[in-house]
């Protein structure tokens, strides 16, 4: 609510004694008397609308890095990416500032575990180990299933819907995403599993398996799909394999530090359930390559 529309409310008029509506609104006043005494009781206002030093409007840090199709940075600035067009939207209709900082997912987890921080990561997976350090929003969105991209020349058959434990079995080298969760049944498997090397940048991993450099690598359909899209020539060099164990996709909920308080959470829960049910949300979805 603006002062302008808080001062013009009936509940705001009815509160003041008669005597102060008469003083403020005088049958025969002048225009410009009229315009100091509505300009004096705005300065009234001020104070009470005003946040008090319990209530910091310092801008959190919103900590992304470059992972289209979900953000794009340019010169470490917003460029775009769907989940981070999203969170800036709702921190916005929260009436939360922030500053987008990059920083990779490693020490983004690093620094939320070092102690109560007012800072905030997008697009991240809500796990049993981050709720000791971090508090999570509703979910931005919920991804397709995990898949697997192999290396072409690797002897998979194509009507091949296999479970994560036999492709494991089957002793590859896979990349995985450094810092990132899986789910909590696939990071089990893959903790007990050693032939994995992990890498800041899918499109890299992606590349290694054309090169065949990878055998296998868990990948999320958007993400490949845009990679493809961007870098069409490796298309014919990397196949998909659908999991039959492949959960639900995992939901991606806005990640922040113990420093931001429940209250700016219930707002920001508030933002994302009006801007998910927005057309702009869903042409936002839309837009997304859902299938490689």
């Amino acid at each position: 609510m603006t002062l302008a529309t808080f001062f013009a409310t009936k509940g705001y008029m009815e509160s003041l004694p008669p005597r102060t509506v008469t003083r403020l609104f005088p049958k025969k006043t002048k225009p410009r008397r009229l315009l100091r005494a509505v300009l004096a009781a705005l300065a009234l206002l001020v104070p009470a609308l005003t946040p008090t030093a319990g209530q910091s409007q310092e801008p959190l840090s919103l900590l992304v890095f470059d992972r289209p199709p979900y953000y794009q940075l340019q010169h470490g600035q917003p460029s775009g990416g769907f989940l981070l067009t999203t969170a800036l939207t709702v921190f916005a209709q929260a009436g939360i500032p922030v500053t987008v900082r990059e920083m990779p997912p490693g020490r983004v987890v690093a620094m939320l575990k070092d102690g109560p921080s007012r800072a905030c990561a997008v697009g991240w997976y809500k796990t049993a180990e981050r709720e000791a350090f971090a508090r999570f929003s509703e979910p931005l969105y919920r991804n397709q299933p995990t898949a697997v991209a192999v290396r072409a020349t690797l002897s998979v058959p194509e009507t091949c819907s296999p479970f994560l434990a036999d492709l494991l079995a089957a002793g590859w080298h896979w990349g995985l995403r450094e810092g990132f969760s899986y789910g909590a049944e696939y990071d089990q498997l893959l903790a007990a599993y050693p032939a994995t090397k992990r890498f800041a940048d899918t499109a890299h991993m992606v590349e290694l398996l054309a090169k065949d450099r990878l055998d296998a690598m868990l990948v999320e359909p958007e993400e490949l799909a845009w990679i493809f899209a961007s870098k069409p020539a490796l298309r014919k060099h990397v196949r998909i394999v659908r999991l039959a164990d492949s959960p639900l996709g995992g939901r991606r909920h806005i990640m922040c530090g113990l420093g931001v308080s429940p209250g700016e959470m219930a707002r920001l829960d508030a933002a994302i359930e009006s801007f998910r049910a927005t057309p702009q949300y869903q042409g936002l979805v839309d837009g997304l390559h859902l299938t490689p």
